[in-house]
């Protein structure tokens, strides 16, 4: 668990070698990752968190303010804490957080990973023409 001055952030570590963070999508928590850890074989150092609002960590958007920097700074207070350059790797919603930290570039990152999320209007809106067309283009092989 991170202590932070907003609200608590879930985070839990195992294992050792290169850090991945690990993020779930919305409504689930860092236990969504158990099934990949075990799958993985301890091969890595694994670091797991929940968005806010589920697990331990607290809730910061209001429906006045519900701005994704809010995940994304819990997120990068997440690999802070790893420590290093971690490979970021986000599922769902938790792509799209994972995509606006690699956006803000406040963290280094060795690598970035997104898994079935909507990032395409993402691209698309932040004027990323080259990354959009390219995605566009894997969509219709």
């Amino acid at each position: 668990m991170i202590e932070d001055a907003r609200g608590r952030i879930d985070y839990e570590e195992r294992g050792s070698g290169a850090t991945i963070v690990l993020v779930p999508g919305s409504c689930s928590t860092g236990a969504a990752w158990r099934p990949v850890i075990a799958a993985l074989n301890g091969r890595f150092r694994y670091v797991t968190t929940s968005l806010l609002g589920y697990g331990g960590t607290a809730e910061r958007r209001t429906a006045g303010d519900p701005a994704i920097s809010h995940e994304a700074e819990i997120l990068e207070s997440v690999v802070r804490r790893a420590g290093g350059r971690a490979h970021l790797v986000g599922h769902s919603f938790g792509g799209l957080v994972a995509l606006a930290v690699a956006f803000r570039n406040q963290v280094s990152l060795a690598s970035l990973v997104i898994v079935d999320a909507p990032a395409l209007d993402v691209l698309r809106d932040r004027g990323e023409r080259e990354h959009y067309r390219a995605f566009r283009e894997m969509t219709k092989a």
